[in-house]
């Protein structure tokens, strides 16, 4: 690019190095199509005063683009047939770093009329509304037509005098003749493992082509490049801050945006180990005693299957769903922030909600929009291509719980309030725990009688593990040992001691384990062989005809069979599909063998015999006596 030439030339040439072809795709799709998407960081590269521009002074940086822009067609002599692009918007993307950020880790005094990236998550938006662009103001004395533009948020702003008669109004809006844009709110906040403490957040202003846009949805991880201006509250010096949005993008799914490539000798370990995924179990919570089926069965939830469509229209989730109930003081709350720790994009909260959106969405009506309808997205959207964490999952509101028996299926949360519906993506796994009524499990009460969920919610937990406190004095020995010694431990190293401790470090740490996760999401989508299909169809049939003859007790009382606790359907055989296929993919094989189905089995007959159906007669689920309490994890 050539030395002193004007900002209209510079643009001109910096275009033509960074976006030929895409101004040439536009240029044959415009009018249809009038935005076109400029890389900051690649501008930066080609014409960093140009991108310093943009930064400073977004504005008069976009009007120059935009010139240039529809300039650009006989400037590059495109094809002849192509129009000059005088109606297209040019919009900014990607950032250069060091003026990317994520929501409230920057200065805010240091960008005030400056562009800033922002990366965060979108929490709450509004519908898509009307803004005033250009207004056509109609005097009423004369009739005459005074246009003026509008500001991008805020207040009408009224001429002050007729252009005809020279009077100060009064003036009347004349919709046909004033220019609209669309328009959107959205809340933008601090991405859950980003948080320390209060989670911030800022609210940025759409309008024009983004509105509507797929990346404004609730719960979508973006960045949004845009003008930090300051919002004057009257009589103080302190302002509130507020964001124009001038580009968005939409990050992807955690796992399958991580850069494995730094731990290819590692995954490799891993893989040739004879027992992977024993190995990631065995680094999952080390300071947790026990439990080895369900920290297994944990690291198959986190890695997963993938969700397809049939052919009939049909959705198949690939997330496995997860309920842990156990007495208090157990070890759940520690294995549920383990997972935290090691899964890159999670979403830890409380069976009480969040927000007022609590697990899944609302609906409201509040200062936000102005008091009309703005979509919140709660804990499972938010989680959205992640893992939902509730813990206490018992307390929840009983209509929010309810609304998680669809969710859960769909993985898509739906809210209707006052005839306004709206669907948001939930594609997300849920991590539960609670505990049984009264805080602790009693040995004379039926499981059903323990839970306060609705058998509906239960149904759709792939797995359901109860976790009892064992009250063999040489295990409560150990744990006693364990919980003094690492209070002592903490000590000792805060005031600079040595300490002599048992090694409790994890032989994966939380990096390399989410390596590993990624690698093999991102590689391996497996399918079932022929002859594991068959075992799956075998055990699920067994376990169905069988499932009369395990209460017969019950039969010979009461004359009728009732059946189990709670119901055995189709889905756990939807379940062990799911399974089987995240532990194929855990050895990186495209295809579900035999060995994967065996592996996981026992992991479903666990449930289910946590939950009460007693597998001692039934031959699919084998013989429960001589079990230890370690090999159950109990």
């Amino acid at each position: 690019m050539s030395v002193g030439t004007n900002p209209s030339t510079q643009w001109l040439d910096a275009i033509e190095e960074i976006a030929h072809d895409e101004v040439q795709d536009l240029a044959e799709s415009y009018p249809d199509e009038r935005t076109l998407v400029l890389d900051l960081d690649a501008l930066d590269k080609v014409a960093p005063g140009l991108a310093e521009n943009v930064i400073s002074r977004p504005d008069d940086s976009t009007d120059a683009a935009e010139e240039a822009l529809a300039a650009y067609p006989e400037h590059a002599d495109l094809k002849a047939d192509v129009r000059r692009l005088g109606m297209a918007r040019v919009r900014f993307v990607n950032a250069p770093g060091e003026h990317t950020h994520v929501v409230g880790t920057y200065s805010p005094s240091r960008y005030i009329g400056r562009s800033v990236a922002v990366r965060g998550q979108i929490t709450k938006r509004t519908e898509v509304e009307p803004r005033l662009d250009r207004a056509a103001f109609e005097c009423v004395r004369c009739g005459t037509l005074t246009r003026l533009s509008q500001p991008d948020y805020g207040l009408i702003r009224e001429p002050h005098e007729c252009q005809g008669c020279e009077m100060k109004g009064p003036f009347r809006i004349n919709e046909t003749q004033s220019e609209w844009q669309d328009y959107q709110k959205i809340r933008i906040q601090q991405p859950p493992e980003e948080a320390a403490g209060e989670t911030k957040y800022i609210d940025a202003h759409v309008h024009d082509d983004l509105p509507g846009h797929g990346a404004i949805e609730g719960g979508r991880r973006v960045t949004v490049v845009g003008e930090l201006v300051p919002i004057t509250r009257k009589g103080n010096v302190v302002h509130e801050r507020m964001l124009v949005a001038h580009g968005i993008e939409t990050e992807e799914r955690a796992l399958d945006d991580l850069d494995v490539e730094g731990y290819a000798e590692t995954i490799q370990r891993i893989k040739e180990h004879p027992d992977p995924l024993g190995l990631l179990a065995d680094s999952l919570a080390p300071s947790v005693q026990g439990y080895p089926l369900v920290k297994r069965a944990l690291v198959l939830q986190v890695i997963g299957s993938f969700p397809r469509t049939g052919p009939d229209g049909n959705y198949h989730r690939g997330d496995s769903h997860v309920y842990l109930i156990g007495d208090p003081g157990v070890g759940k709350t520690l294995l549920l922030e383990a997972i935290s720790d090691v899964v890159p994009r999670s979403v830890k909260t409380d069976g009480t909600g969040s927000s007022a959106a609590g697990l899944t969405a609302s609906l409201t009506k509040d200062d936000f929009s102005d008091q009309q309808w703005s979509i919140e997205a709660g804990t499972l959207v938010r989680a959205h291509e992640g893992l939902a964490i509730v813990d206490e999952l018992d307390k929840g509101d009983t209509e929010d719980l309810d609304a998680l028996h669809t969710a859960l299926e769909s993985q898509q949360v739906h809210v209707s309030k006052a005839g306004k519906n709206a669907t948001l993506p939930a594609q997300a796994a849920l991590l539960a725990a609670g505990n049984p009524v009264g805080g602790h499990f009693d040995p004379t009460r039926d499981f059903v009688d323990e839970v306060e969920l609705q058998s509906p919610l239960l149904s759709r937990f792939d797995l359901i593990f109860t976790i009892r406190q064992d009250l063999d004095e040489s295990e409560q020995r150990e744990v006693a040992e364990t919980v003094v010694e690492s209070r002592q431990n903490a000590g000792a190293l805060d005031r600079g001691d040595d300490v002599d401790a048992r090694d409790i470090t994890r032989e994966i740490d939380a990096d390399a384990f989410a390596a590993y996760l990624a690698a093999a999401q991102q590689r391996v989508r497996p399918v079932a062989s022929e002859a594991a299909r068959e075992r799956m169809q075998d055990w699920y049939v067994d376990l169905k005809t069988d499932l009369p003859s395990r209460y017969s007790d019950a039969i010979e009382q009461s004359g009728d069979y009732e059946g189990p606790p709670l119901p055995v359907t189709a889905r756990k055989l939807d379940a062990l599909q799911r399974l089987a296929e995240a532990h194929a993919r855990v050895r990186f094989a495209s295809t579900v063998t035999i060995e994967d189905v065996d592996a996981v089995t026992p992991m479903i007959e666990r449930s289910l015999a946590d939950i009460g159906i007693e597998p001692k007669s039934n031959a699919a689920l084998g013989d429960a006596s001589g079990v230890s309490a370690e090999e159950v994890g109990l």
